[in-house]
Formats: C-alpha cells, structure tokens, sequence
C-alpha cells in the first residue's frame, strides 16, 4: 500500500510538474471523450424520443393496417369497424379509432403537396396527446370537432404566414373518373409540433402537413379515400392481445380469404422493436466516430509522456540507480497517463454535454421535431470509462520507454536522449493496442468480431494515410529551395521528429478534407439544383396536368391570362415499342463495347444481349415558335430542332445517346406502337407509326429527367392518352405568385410548384444533413491545433540547447518564434493543400461514378479557389496560432540560464 501511495503520488507531482504538456494531453482527452459523450447522448436522445411511450409511438396497443384497395375499403371497412365495435361492447378491448393520409394541393401552396392526416377527433389519439401551439394548451378534439376546420403543422404555419381563422382551399389529386372540382374550404384553427402519436417518420412531418376530421375531408375527398388504412386498437394492460390479434386473422380468413382486409397487425413492442432496429446501425456509426475521435486524445497522450520521458531521462536513470525497478517505473507512468486520462475524461463528461446538447438542436431542425434531453448517465458513464482506458493503452509505449533508460549510459553523459525501444516493441504495442481498442469497440457495440474487424480496419487505413503523410514530411525535409535562415531551419526542424510530424500532419488533413468535401458537396448540389431548375434554363415553375386532353387550350388560356408569363411550353410521355430502324427489326443479338449504351440493353436466357425495344416517348409543345426542352438548353448536333409546321407531322428529335446506341441517325424512319390508353386513343395513334428523324440533340444541360430521349410533337402523344401533362413557365419573378395563383385556379386540384421555394427547401434540408458532420470536423480540426501546439511545446523543450545557442549567437525572440512559426505554418500549408485537394477529387470522382451509373442525373461540381484558398489560411492560421501559444513563453528565456541548466 506505501509503494503504491508512492507510485500514485510522484505521478500526480509529474502532472502538476509537466504543466503546459499536461494541460494540452488533458485537452486532447477532453475534445475525443467530449465527441463520444456527445454522439451517445444524441443517440440516447433520439431512442427517448422515438422509444419512450410504445403505445403512444405506436398509436395503440395493436396496429392494423388495410390493404390498399378501393373495393374493399368501401365494402369491408364497415364490417371491419363493426367487428371492432362489438369487440369494444364485450370489453375485449377499450377503445379504437381509425386513420387516413391523403396527399392534396392548398390554394396558394406552390412547394411539395402537403399530407392531409384524416382521423376522428373524438378517439384520436389513443394514447398521449397532440400538442397545440396555438392557441396554446387547446384541445386538437375540440378543435376539430367543429365543422370544415383543419389544423395544420408548425412548419406550414412559418413558411406561408397563415394565421388563425385564415380559411384555407384543400384540394385533392384529381382522379379522371370525377367530374369536376373536389375542394373544400377549411378554417384555420390550431398548430401543432410535427410530433404526432402513432406517425413516426412519414414524409408529411418533415414537408408539412394538415390534421382534419373524416366529416371535413368528406367535402374534398371521396367516401373510400376517407375510409381508415390504420386502426389504433387500445386493448388495456390486462387484455389478451393475441387473441385480438387472432379476431382480425379470423376476420380476413372469412371475408377476404384470397385478399386479405387487413394486411398488417402487430402489437406496439413489435412495432417499436422494428423502429429499434432502425437506429441500431445509426447508433453503431456515431458511436465509431466517437472512438475514433478518442484516438486524438490517445495521440495527444503519447506525445506528452514520450517528451516527458525523453525530458526526464536523468531523474530516471538517477531514481533506478538508487533501486527503482523497471516495472516501478512502468507504473508510475501508467498511472500518471492514466490521471491524465482520467482529468481529461472529466473535463470531457462537461464538454460532451454541451456538444450533445448543440447536435440535438441541429437533429431538430432538420427532422422538425423535438426531442427529449436529460443528463443520461450511461454515455457521461462510457465516455469517462473509455478515455481513462484509451489513455492508459496509449500510454504503454512511453512508459515501456521509460523502463528501457539505462542509469549508467545516461549518468555517464549527462543527456536527456530519448531511449531506444525498439521496432519490435512498437510493433507490438500497437498490435496489442488495437486489440485492446477493439475489444473495447466490441463490447460497446455489442459485437466483439465486429469490434475487432472495425478497430484493425482502421490500423490498415490509417497505416496507409500516415505512410502516405511519411513520404510528403520526408520529401517537404529535402526541399531544394531557401527562403532564408528561418526557412531553412524550419524545413530541418520538420524533418527531425517524422513520426510525430507525420501523426499530426494526418490529422490536420483529414479534419481539412472532411470540412473541404462538405463545403464542395453542399455547394455542388446547390448549384445543380438552381441549374437544374433556373430562370435561365426555361422555366421556374411548373404545374401538372393529370387526364387532361385540353393541354393546348389551357395552354393558349395561359398565355392570354395568365400575369407575367413569358414563356411556356408543355411535355408528356407514354411507353412506346421501337419495332424497327428503316424496316429493319432491333430485337438483333448486340455488343455492349459501349459502357453508356449499357441502359439500352438486356439479356436474354443465353446472356447475348439485345437492344430494348420498350421506350418511352415524350410530346413537346413550342414556346411560342420555339422548340425549348424542359432538360434545359440543348445543342442541335445534327439536322434540326423542331418547327411550327412539325407540329402535326410524324417527325423526331433522338438525343445523342439514344441515336449512338441503335443507330439513328437524321433522315431515318423509325418504326413505333405507342401503348396507348384506349379511351383517348385516336385512329392515328392506334397502329404503328412511321416517323421520321429530323435531329440529333444533346440531353440538355440541367441533367433532368422531364424529357425522354426519343421527342415527338406534343399533340401526337395526347391522342395517345398520356396519363398527365407538365406545363413548364418561365413567369416575371415579381408576379409568380399571382400567376401560380390563377393557374392553379384554372388545373382544380393538380400539382403547380414554384421551382425557387422548392430549391429553398432541399437546400435548407441537406444544410440541416451537413451540420452534424461539419461540427464533427470542425472538432476534429481543433484537435489537430491542440496536436500542433502539444507538438510545437515539446519541441521547444527538447531542442532548448538549440534556442539557447541561437540566442547566444543573436539570435532575438522573434528570429526564434519565426523559425517555430515556419515550421508549424509549413504543416498548416500541407494539410491544407492535401485535404483540399483531396477533398476535390473525391467529390470528381463521385460526380463521374454517378454519371456512369445514370446518364439523367449529374452532379455539377463547383468550388471556389477562395473558399479553397480560405479553408487552407485556416489550417495555416490554426497552427500558426497554436504554435504562438505554446512557444511564446518558452522563448522568453534567457540564454545564459537555458546554458547553465542543459
């Protein structure tokens, strides 16, 4: 007990005696278990709020869903409903209550169609409540137990400034059996948060939705599309679930024996457990990056004890000459990493908390809905655990360092060198560590072979990146060029220590390169987006005409009426079967040399490959006199684009692709059967048609998809019966609104979207999905500064003889810090360089593997060489200034006292 109160008390004097090299070794600890705290209580978070109350996530005790079908939700729903009833009159369960979605379009709602939640307001929900913003504290069954009322979600009430009271026009997707216009006009009354009982996930809690009673949506909607889907069955806690859940079985067996009513019941915990399983995978990630995160700490620690040992070589050797063993030696280190650990573990626990904290709110915003928050025990727990024990692996090599001092070779010079250990030593501490860190990761996870696998995995990567980092140190030291003494010294400096040159280097500039990526990806997928869908391309909006076959004269209505139009055309498509190229047949055996004509073929029983013969045509309209594409501007490459006298002629635009794939070109006759819908089709369109090719176009430059790569005239594909039509504006940006308006007015119910509030929306969406990562880097980045300034300080400590002399020959303060600062800002430089650079090619070779995998879609790349230029400043600033924190007070000293003591 008195050796290890001895060993426990020179290791804490050690701490406090290391001072600043403490300091940044707790800081590297703090930032690594402070990201593993912080992941696990956003994990803890989210499973709260996702997993709390099964039956009020659930909906009920039992969930039933409907089998989609218009026949038996209007003939067996009732029955369905009346079995419920006579199992609520036995007592065999409390209470049910029935549930609808419907997709609609609100007048003056131009983004995403909205979702229509229908449910009776005097059973819904079950279990819990639904929470009213405003007015605050109403009741939703009150509320809606009024007629032709609606309440709608948090999100919709901020982004259109509805207020209370407001009537709103709901209108459903027309269906091309009604006719006329289903729309209803509802009032305002409430809004609630995005957290509804028994809807977990579903897209209308993220684009906004509407909750409204099965008497209001009767006067938008038919009798069947009212009908429930999803019955919440609230049994009680005593009540015998199985067989209730055996009535239902019963219940299709006898009514719908072939087709079963009820195609889905479950009980809440099997429900939920589905949900649980969900966010397994999503846990284990964040939890990898956590531990990943912790091998910056682990890094911080050894470069602290391995200075500390180099430093204390002397006061080593001097306490074994006098009988301290090696083994007592290894504890006193082991135990003085391991209060490091512990200190900064600590200081992790309240750095965790708050960066959970921060990411809830990020996770908030982007699904729109709360979650739960508490100080969760197991995470503070874990994170204190695992950062004292990381630091304890990674403190093995220096204190096995310190066994290997011999007393008698350091006491006979005098020196403070650094011990040799050993390749085979290194080898393997670092095998034995890895084992450790993945045993650790195994039982975290709850699979040790996959903790394993994980934790080696990482060794390979990250043996192959620092290798790579190796070789640019070790070339960066035989940099021929001189930029003066400063320059000079800093290059030799940089190339002295390549090990831990080489770790910090690695870690700069994957922190960089992740920063770099997300910048680049978010900015790429912008500027497709807006160029997808700008001004400049054709149109800014759009609206969607479903069984329609007066497109031409809504379209002249348009143009006359309309305010602020400038431009519009129309598109359609239907499936088509190309028969033959110039009287020849296609369904020929093929080559596919070609890597793009790989979408164009399939294989038959013998694997030879054949040219497809089922298309899809698309039907163009002119913009006035002009042919537009709605896949933004294309290039004629050969022939001609279309004319207004093509407009009622058999004639074709093949784009680029298709022609080089069968074989088109201009003035062939290709053989088409359009699979037309026989109640539009005309005599025309009813048998093959011959038609003729006019040009060769490219895809366009949005990369869209609206348009087919074989284009007809647009009336040739209404006779045939398309099934819906898209009407593409170009509107004064002024007066969209107002013309999105009237336009809507005239097309009933059907979708009109206004492209720049559609664009606002993903783009606020995938900044919302990039925030978690960003942070995560940006966290990583100022581990790496903590790295530079720990490396910066143990340089200064190990070459004092040098400064000292430099300062003896004249050397002032400022030559000293220069020659640090070159030093550090020379890494900042690299890590910079390399993780942009990197960062950039990856996002290439991303947009090119998606290019190839679908010729419609393309990521346009875009990167500015001043966000690149200012992401390098910050990797030079960040080093730069940890360098000056570190060093200052080292270079403080004067020589003679530096001399006398070395």
């Amino acid at each position: 007990m008195k050796r290890f109160a001895f060993y426990l008390k020179y290791a804490w004097r050690s701490v406090r005696r290391g001072g600043q090299l403490s300091i940044f070794a707790i800081a590297c600890v703090a930032v690594g278990v402070g990201t593993l705290v912080g992941l696990q209580s956003l994990t803890s978070s989210i499973r709260d709020t996702m997993l709390g109350d099964i039956q009020e996530r659930a909906g009920g005790d039992i969930v039933a869903q409907v089998n989609y079908d218009s026949y038996y939700q209007s003939v067996l729903s009732p029955q369905a409903q009346q079995l419920l009833d006579n199992m609520k009159a036995e007592n065999r369960i409390q209470d049910w209550t029935g549930f609808n979605k419907h997709s609609v379009q609100i007048t003056g709602y131009f983004n995403v169609p909205p979702t229509v939640y229908i449910v009776d307001p005097a059973h819904f929900p079950l279990y819990g409540q639904v929470q009213v913003v405003e007015p605050a504290g109403a009741n939703l069954g009150k509320l809606l137990s009024e007629p032709d009322t609606i309440v709608i979600s948090k999100s919709m009430w901020k982004s259109k400034g509805y207020h209370l009271g407001d009537e709103v026009q709901v209108n459903s997707l027309i269906d091309f059996t009604q006719v006329g216009d289903r729309s209803a006009n509802l009032k305002v009354v409430g809004v609630v948060d995005p957290v509804l009982p028994g809807i977990n996930f579903d897209p209308g809690l993220f684009i906004g939705f509407g909750i409204t009673s099965q008497q209001a949506a009767r006067g938008f909607l038919n009798d069947d599309e009212v009908t429930p889907t999803t019955f919440f069955i609230k049994s009680g806690a005593k009540a015998d679930n199985p067989a209730i859940i055996n009535t239902l079985k019963n219940f299709n067996e006898e009514k719908a024996k072939y087709y079963p009513f009820f195609s889905d019941i479950k009980t809440a915990s099997e429900t939920l457990g589905e949900s649980s399983k969900n966010l397994q995978p999503v846990e284990d990630v964040l939890l990898y990056i956590g531990l990943v995160a912790m091998l910056v700490g682990g890094i911080g620690c050894i470069n602290t004890m391995l200075v500390v040992v180099g430093q204390r070589t002397t006061e080593i050797a001097t306490i074994k000459a006098l009988g301290l063993k090696s083994r007592q030696t290894l504890y006193i280190f082991t135990i003085q990493v391991l209060i490091l650990g512990a200190i900064g573990s600590a200081a992790g626990m309240v750095i965790g908390v708050g960066l959970g904290y921060v990411m809830k709110g990020i996770v908030e915003g982007l699904f729109s809905r709360p979650l739960h928050w508490g100080l969760y025990p197991g995470p503070l727990i874990t994170g204190f655990l695992v950062g004292t024990l990381v630091s304890a692996m990674f403190g093995l090599l220096p204190a096995y360092a310190a066994t290997r001092v011999r007393p008698g070779e350091v006491l006979r010079q005098q020196a403070g060198g650094m011990p040799r250990i050993g390749n085979l030593p290194t080898l393997l501490t670092i095998v034995l560590l890895t084992l450790g860190l993945g045993l650790l990761a195994g039982v975290l996870l709850g699979k040790i072979t996959l903790g394993l696998e994980l934790a080696f995995a990482t060794l390979l990567s990250s043996a192959a990146l620092a290798a790579l980092m190796y070789l640019v140190v070790f070339l960066t030291g035989k940099f021929p060029f001189s930029l003066g003494p400063s320059f000079k010294l800093a290059v030799r400096s940089f190339n002295r220590h390549r090990t831990r040159t080489t770790a910090t280097l690695l870690v700069i500039t994957v922190s960089l390169f992740f920063i770099s990526l997300i910048s680049i990806i978010s900015s790429s997928i912008e500027t497709t987006l807006k160029e997808t869908f700008d001004y400049n391309l054709g149109f800014n909006a759009g609206a969607v005409n479903i069984y329609s076959s007066k497109d031409e004269d809504l379209k002249a209505t348009f143009e006359r009426e309309v305010p602020g139009i400038q431009k519009i055309f129309v598109s359609n498509d239907v499936g088509a079967y190309i028969q033959g190229v110039n009287g020849q047949r296609l369904n020929q055996k093929t080559s596919i040399a070609d890597p793009l004509c790989a979408p164009y073929l399939y294989q038959d029983y013998n694997k030879d490959f054949h040219l497809k013969t089922s298309i899809q045509v698309s039907g163009r309209s002119l913009a006035g006199t002009e042919s537009v594409s709605p896949n933004g501007p294309q290039k004629v490459l050969a022939g001609r684009t279309f004319q207004p006298a093509d407009m009622n002629k058999q004639v074709m635009l093949v784009t680029q692709e298709e022609a080089r794939c069968y074989g088109i070109k201009v003035g062939d006759s290709v053989t088409l059967r359009l699979r037309s819908n026989n109640l539009r089709t005309t005599s025309r369109t009813s048998g093959p048609l011959e038609m003729q090719v006019i040009g060769i176009v490219s895809k366009g430059t949005a990369g869209t998809n609206f348009e087919q790569g074989f284009v007809v005239p647009f009336q040739l594909v209404n006779e045939a019966g398309a099934d819906f039509s898209i009407f593409f504006m170009q509107i004064e940006p002024s007066q969209i609104q107002a013309a999105l308006s009237q336009t809507q007015g005239s097309l009933y119910s059907n979708f009109v979207f206004d492209l720049t509030d559609l664009i606002r929306s993903f783009t606020d969406l995938l900044n919302h999905i990039l925030m978690l990562p960003l942070l995560l880097s940006l966290l990583s980045l100022f581990s790496g500064s903590v790295l530079i300034a720990n490396n910066v300080a143990l340089a200064v400590l190990e070459r004092r003889k040098e400064v000292g002399v430099l300062k003896a020959l004249g050397a002032d303060r400022r030559r000293v810090l220069s020659m640090l600062l070159w030093e550090s800002g020379l890494l900042g430089l690299l890590g910079g360089v390399i993780g942009v650079g990197g960062s950039l090619a990856v996002v290439l070779l991303i947009a090119r593997l998606v290019k190839q995998s679908n010729q419609y879609v393309g990521l346009n790349v875009t990167w500015s060489p001043l966000s690149a230029g200012l992401m390098v400043a910050l990797g030079i600033g960040l080093a730069t200034a940890a360098t000056t924190l570190s060093a200052w007070r080292a270079i403080q000293e004067k020589p003679l006292v530096v001399l006398r003591y070395e």
